[in-house]
C-alpha cells in the first residue's frame, strides 16, 4: 500500500507541474517540458530518500519508494499527454 500512496503522489506531482507548465507557456506543450518535470521529481524522490536514512533514526532509505514515484511519474506523464488538449481555452 506504501508504494501505490508513492506513485499516487508522485502522479499527482507531475501533473501540477505539467499543467502550471502548460498554461505558462500558453498551451504550448514541449517534449522538453516533460524531461525536464520528470528528472526533476525524481531528484527529488532521491535525495528525500537519502535525507531519510541520513537524518531519522525510524526510517530508511528505500530503492523501491524511488521506483514507485518513477512509476507515478511515468504514469502521470502519459495522462497529461492524453488529457491536455482539454486545457485549452
Amino acid at each position: 500500500m506504501d508504494k501505490v500512496a508513492h506513485s499516487l503522489i508522485y502522479f499527482i506531482l507531475v501533473n501540477l507541474w505539467m499543467l502550471y507548465l502548460f498554461i505558462k507557456n500558453n498551451f504550448i506543450f514541449s517534449n522538453r517540458w516533460i524531461w525536464i518535470v520528470l528528472l526533476s521529481v525524481l531528484l527529488y524522490g532521491i535525495i528525500i530518500e537519502i535525507f531519510q536514512q541520513l537524518l531519522t533514526t525510524s526510517r530508511s532509505a528505500d530503492i523501491m519508494d524511488v521506483a514507485a514515484n518513477l512509476v507515478g511519474s511515468v504514469i502521470g506523464i502519459y495522462f497529461f499527454r492524453s488529457i491536455k488538449n482539454k486545457f485549452k481555452v
